[in-house]
């Protein structure tokens, strides 16, 4: 006959086995379930293609709320940079502000287009610099100070753009050669203004933004004087045909249908075109000068498109005997 001891040990060696099958369970789950272990592709490359260089013509507190906090009309972008004579902003020294990471979508372009690309936030890091550029409309009281977002569509405004402080810039410049390194797809042409983007209702980072001296530091793109020369001699005292003109323009890469006239869409598109590369004479008028710039900016940055613009076949190479 059987102890009681004995007649427990079947049980407790049951319980026991039990007990080592529902840890091996549990551990098996989780060597299964857990974190995917990374294998790193050689295939992919960054999602940024475009750069946009934003002003927010309001001070720093008011452009960190409105870039920052929920609203009916949310806005954002991935950066800001003050302005250091600012008296909203305390801080002793300039600091950059990343709002946004750059591998997200910041709300800053809008409705916008560029190079055949629309919306442009997939695609784009958006910078925003504290300037406090504004307009005012014709019909408005003298004593307002509205916001700069004037589409055009009554009277023409007054505006006034303050000049960007040299330090302000200087930061401006380490940001984006560190933002071009870690998105090197990122082409001259495609580092552009809101206003380039979006000629119909916008007109930052202003005349006064120096695109020139970013071009001289290896940022964004910029005409060679001798080449607007040749083509400013070339034209004689007539630009070409409006269509022509409107196609540069497309080819450049801003949004703008072939009407063959001078009509409002490409005013606005001549008046930003201009703000980036003839600051001095922002008329919305194609004078000579402006369009040998479009001219020289085209044959230098797409090539491949001036046999098209010119109306000249390409010459057919010559074989030998």
């Amino acid at each position: 006959m059987q102890s009681k001891t004995q007649r427990e040990s079947a049980p407790q060696r049951l319980f026991l086995a039990l007990a080592g099958l529902v840890a091996i369970m549990a551990f098996s789950a989780c060597a299964t379930t857990g974190k995917p272990k990374f294998h790193e592709s050689a295939n992919y490359d960054s999602r940024v293609r475009i750069l946009v260089i934003h002003h927010t013509s309001s001070n720093f507190k008011s452009s960190m709320k409105i870039l920052t906090e929920p609203s009916s009309h949310p806005v954002s972008a991935h950066y800001l940079v003050p302005e250091p004579n600012d008296k909203t902003y305390k801080e002793k020294h300039l600091q950059i502000y990343q709002l946004v990471p750059e591998e997200k979508r910041a709300w800053q372009a809008g409705k916008s287009y560029w190079g055949g690309k629309t919306s442009l936030n997939d695609l784009s890091i958006g910078i925003e610099i504290v300037n406090q550029a504004y307009c005012v409309k014709r019909e408005q009281a003298t004593g307002d100070r509205p916001t700069w977002d004037v589409t055009g569509k009554t009277s023409k405004p007054l505006c006034f753009f303050p000049d960007y402080a040299e330090n302000q810039m200087d930061r401006l410049i380490d940001l984006i050669e560190g933002i071009l390194k870690r998105h090197p797809r990122i082409t001259p042409v495609n580092i552009v203004g809101h206003s380039d983007i979006a000629p119909d209702r916008k007109i930052d980072p202003g005349p006064r933004f120096p695109w020139q001296r970013l071009y001289q530091r290896g940022i964004g793109a910029w005409y060679d004087d001798a080449t607007v020369i040749r083509y400013w001699r070339q034209f004689d005292g007539q630009v070409p045909p409006m269509t022509t003109i409107q196609k540069a323009l497309g080819i450049y890469g801003y949004k703008i249908e072939q009407t063959g006239t001078l009509d409002t869409q490409t005013r606005n598109v001549i008046s930003a075109f201009q703000m980036h590369f003839r600051p001095d004479r922002v008329t919305g008028e194609p004078d000579e000068k402006t369009i040998a710039i479009l001219f020289a900016l085209v044959e230098k940055y797409r090539p491949g498109h001036m046999d098209e613009l010119l109306g000249t076949p390409t010459p057919t190479p010559q074989t030998s005997p």
